[in-house]
C-alpha cells in the first residue's frame, strides 16, 4: 500500500432529509469489495456504518447550515488496517486479514497509450458532453436529463445532492464511483430505471480510465464531483485532474473505424459489405431451397416436425445473439488497438459462457426429449436429442462469426456461412434420401454447426494465451448487450411464436401447411432487412455527430413500405401460382391467406426499421415494446387459435398496432426531446472558473 491509497469523500444534501449515510454505506462497500482476503464485505461495511451511526448523526447536526460532511476512507500497511474517518475527528480503524502478497497488476503508464475503452460511446449515452483541455487542469462534465419517473415531485427550492471523491489514479477503485451513481439515483427513486443508471456509470467510468490511462499516466489523483438535482431533473458528473496530456474530443473517432487511411477504410468496408452481401443472397437462396426441398420430400406432416426444430433453433438465436453482438463490438475495439491479448482474453470468456449455455440447453433437451416430443406430438424424441446435442456447437460458432465481424475478416466469415449452408442441405438431403426421413434432416442441420464452428476457429490462428478478462470490461459487455439482445428477443417472439403455437394445438398436417405459410410470407421481412442494415450505422454516425437524422427515418420507411406492397400485390393476386411453384399442390389450402400473412409481415418490417433507428440513437425503449408485443401476441394465439384464418388475422391486426404505437411514440419523444448533444472540445474560462474547486 502507498500514502495516497485513500479516498476522500465529501457529501452535500439537503439536512431535513440527508443522504449522508446511504451515500458514505454505498462508497464504504465499493472500498471494502475491492480488498484482498476480505471476507463478507458488505456485513464488515454494516458493522462500519453501525458504529459510525452516532458520529455521523452529530457530523450532520453539526453542518445543519451548509448539509456537507466529508469522510476519509484509507488502506494502510504495518499492519495491514483499513480506517474511516469523519471530518469531526471520529475514526473507526479495524485490522485487515493477512493475505500472500498478490501481484499488481498492470494499469495506466503501461504499453501504448490509448483514450478508454468506448471513450466515443459517451458522447452517445450522455445528453450533454463538455470536455476541456487545459494541461495542469483538465476538466469534463457530464448532463444526462432525468425522467420524471425518476425524479418525482421536488420540494420548492430543494437543494442538490452530491457526491464528490478524490481519489488515487488507478483502477483500483473506480467502482466507488459506479456505486455512488446507483445509490444516488436510488434514493431519488425507489425502482430507477437500470437503463438509466448504467448508461451513466458506463460514461463516467470512461472518461475516469482516460484520466487515468492518458492524463495522468497513472500517477496522481483526480476527482468526481456526482449532482442529482431533482429540482432541474438532470444529473452532473464533473471531474477535475492535473494531468498534462490532453487531446482533442471532436476529432476522436468511433473505436469501430480502425487506423487507416480515409481511402482504405472506405474501400475496406466497400469490400467486406460486397462480399457479405453476395454470401448472404447465396445462404439464403440456399436456405430456402433447403426448405422447399424438404417440404415436397417430406409432405405436410413430416415438414411440420422439421419446421419446429428449425423454429427451437431461430428461438435459441436469441441466446447466440447474446454472445456473438458482444465478442463483435469489443473485438472491434481491441483491433483497433492491435491488442491481440485482448482478442484473446475476450474470445476465452466468450466461448465459455457459450458452452455453459450450450450445456444448459443440451441438458434441457436431451433430459427432456421425451416431454418435449410429447407438448409438440412429435412422433419420436430423437430430434430433441439432436437438437441439444449440438446446441454448444451453435453457440460457439456465434463467438467466431463475432470474433471474424470485430477483426473484419468478411472473406473468412462470408466461408463460415458458405459452410453451414452447403453441409446442411447436401448432408441433410443424402440422409433424407437414404431414407432417415425427420430425424436424418436435423441430423444434417445439426451436424453443419460443428462444420462452421471448425472453419470459422481459425479467427484465432495468431491470437497468444488468453489473460482474465478485465471487471470493468465485463460491466461494458453487459451494459451493451442489454439492449440488442432485448430488440433480437422481440424478433424472435414476434417471428416464431405463431409456428410454436400452431404446432402445439394444430393437427400435423395444418402445422405444416402453415410452416410453408410462413416461410413464404417472410419473405417481405428478409427482403427488406438490408434497408435496415444500412440505416443503422448511417444514424448512428449522424446522431454521434450531432447531425439530422430523422429524415433516414422517414426514407426507410418509405422504401420498404413500396418495396413490401409490391410482394403483398403479387401474393394477392397470384397466390395459387406462388404456392404451387415453391411447395406444389399439396400446400395450396393456404394460398387464400398468403396475402394476410405478408401484409402482417410488411406491418412488422416497418416497425422493425423503427425499432432499430431508436436503437443507432442510444434509445432501447422500443425493443422492449417489441418484447411486449411478442408476448402479447403469444399470449393471444394460445387463447384464440380456433383456426388457421384466426391465427393470421390476430397477427395483422397486431402487428398493424403495433407498428403504428411505435411510430406515435417516436414522433411525441421527437417533439419533446431535449436539444442535441453539444460537443465542445474546449473554451474560454477565466482563471477563477478554471481554478481547482
Amino acid at each position: 500500500m502507498t500514502q495516497e491509497d485513500y479516498l476522500r469523500i465529501r457529501i452535500k444534501s439537503a439536512p431535513e432529509h440527508s443522504d449522508a449515510d446511504a451515500l458514505l454505506a454505498a462508497c464504504l462497500r465499493a472500498v471494502l469489495a475491492r480488498i484482498d482476503g476480505l471476507e463478507q464485505p458488505d456485513a464488515v461495511a454494516a458493522e462500519v456504518m453501525a458504529a459510525a451511526q452516532k458520529p455521523l448523526a452529530q457530523a450532520i447536526a453539526q453542518e445543519a447550515g451548509t448539509g456537507e460532511i466529508s469522510a476519509t476512507l484509507q488502506v494502510s500497511d504495518s499492519p495491514w488496517r483499513f480506517s474511516l474517518t469523519l471530518s469531526s475527528g471520529w475514526c473507526y480503524e479495524f485490522l485487515l486479514p493477512e493475505t500472500p502478497a498478490q501481484p499488481i497488476p498492470p494499469e495506466a503508464g503501461v504499453g501504448p497509450v490509448n483514450l478508454g475503452v468506448g471513450l466515443f460511446l459517451v458522447r452517445s449515452l450522455m445528453d450533454e458532453v463538455v470536455y476541456i483541455p487545459r494541461p495542469g487542469g483538465n476538466r469534463w462534465r457530464l448532463e444526462k436529463t432525468l425522467p420524471i419517473s425518476v425524479v418525482g415531485c421536488p420540494k420548492e427550492g430543494e437543494r442538490p445532492t452530491t457526491l464528490t471523491v478524490d481519489l488515487p489514479a488507478s483502477y483500483r477503485y473506480l467502482s466507488v464511483l459506479s456505486e455512488g451513481i446507483a445509490a444516488l439515483l436510488t434514493r431519488a427513486s425507489s425502482s430507477p430505471a437500470h437503463d438509466l443508471i448504467n448508461p451513466i456509470q458506463l460514461a463516467v467510468q470512461e472518461i475516469c480510465i482516460n484520466i487515468v490511462e492518458h492524463a495522468l499516466n497513472g500517477s496522481g489523483r483526480l476527482q468526481v464531483t456526482l449532482t442529482l438535482d431533482r429540482a432541474k431533473r438532470r444529473f452532473v458528473t464533473e471531474t477535475w485532474d492535473a494531468g498534462t496530456r490532453t487531446f482533442d474530443l471532436t476529432t476522436l473517432p468511433s473505436r469501430f473505424e480502425l487506423a487507416l487511411p480515409e481511402s482504405s477504410r472506405s474501400s475496406r468496408l466497400l469490400r467486406g459489405s460486397a462480399v457479405m452481401f453476395t454470401s448472404a443472397t447465396i445462404v439464403n437462396a440456399g436456405n430456402y431451397l433447403f426448405n422447399l426441398i424438404m417440404g415436397r420430400w417430406l409432405g405436410p406432416s413430416a415438414f411440420a416436425d422439421l419446421s419446429l426444430i428449425v423454429t427451437l433453433f431461430l428461438v435459441t438465436s436469441f441466446l447466440t445473439t447474446g454472445v456473438q453482438t458482444p465478442a463483435a463490438r469489443f473485438c472491434a475495439i481491441f483491433a483497433a488497438e492491435r491488442n491481440l491479448k485482448g482478442i484473446a482474453s475476450l474470445r476465452r470468456f466468450s466461448l465459455r459462457l457459450a458452452i455453459l449455455i450450450g450445456l444448459s440447453l443440451t441438458a434441457v433437451f436431451t433430459l427432456g426429449a421425451p416431454l418435449w416430443a410429447s407438448f409438440f406430438s412429435v412422433s419420436s424424441p430423437l430430434p430433441f436429442v439432436l437438437f441439444g446435442l449440438f446446441a454448444p456447437f451453435f453457440l460457439m460458432q456465434g463467438v467466431e462469426r463475432g470474433l471474424l465481424q470485430g477483426r473484419t475478416r468478411f472473406g473468412l466469415l462470408a466461408a463460415t456461412y458458405q459452410v453451414e449452408m452447403w453441409s446442411r442441405l447436401l448432408l441433410s438431403l443424402a440422409f433424407v434420401a437414404l431414407g432417415w426421413g425427420v430425424n436424418g434432416a436435423v441430423a444434417g442441420i445439426a451436424l453443419s454447426f460443428a462444420f462452421a464452428w471448425l472453419t470459422a476457429r481459425r479467427v484465432a490462428a495468431d491470437l497468444p494465451a488468453a489473460q482474465p478478462i478485465a471487471p470493468s470490461l465485463l460491466r461494458e459487455v453487459a451494459i451493451f448487450t442489454g439492449p440488442a439482445l432485448a430488440a433480437q428477443f422481440g424478433q424472435i417472439l414476434i417471428n416464431n411464436s405463431d409456428v410454436l403455437i400452431v404446432r402445439r394445438f394444430f393437427p400435423t398436417e395444418e402445422a405444416g401447411l402453415y410452416a410453408a405459410l410462413a416461410l413464404i410470407g417472410r419473405v417481405v421481412f428478409f427482403a427488406t432487412w438490408s434497408i435496415v442494415t444500412a440505416m443503422f450505422p448511417i444514424v448512428a454516425q449522424r446522431y454521434s455527430r450531432g447531425q439530422r437524422h430523422r429524415h433516414l427515418l422517414v426514407w426507410s420507411l418509405v422504401i420498404v413500405l413500396f418495396g413490401s406492397l409490391a410482394i403483398v400485390t403479387c401474393a394477392y393476386f397470384f397466390p395459387e401460382a406462388i404456392v404451387r411453384a415453391l411447395f406444389g399442390p399439396d400446400y395450396l389450402p393456404i394460398a387464400p391467406l398468403l396475402w394476410m400473412y405478408a401484409l402482417a409481415t410488411t406491418a412488422y418490417a416497418l416497425a422493425n426499421v423503427v425499432i432499430n433507428y431508436r436503437l443507432s440513437i442510444g434509445r432501447a425503449d422500443s425493443a422492449y415494446l417489441a418484447i411486449g408485443a411478442g408476448v402479447l401476441q403469444g399470449l393471444l394465439l394460445w387463447i384464440f387459435h380456433d383456426s388457421l384464418h384466426q391465427v393470421v388475422s390476430i397477427q395483422l391486426v397486431l402487428m398493424t398496432c403495433f407498428f403504428v404505437v411505435l411510430l406515435a411514440w417516436d414522433w411525441l419523444h421527437a417533439l419533446r426531446q431535449v436539444p442535441a448533444q453539444r460537443i465542445r472540445p474546449s473554451f474560454t474560462l477565466d482563471e477563477k472558473k478554471a481554478a481547482r474547486p
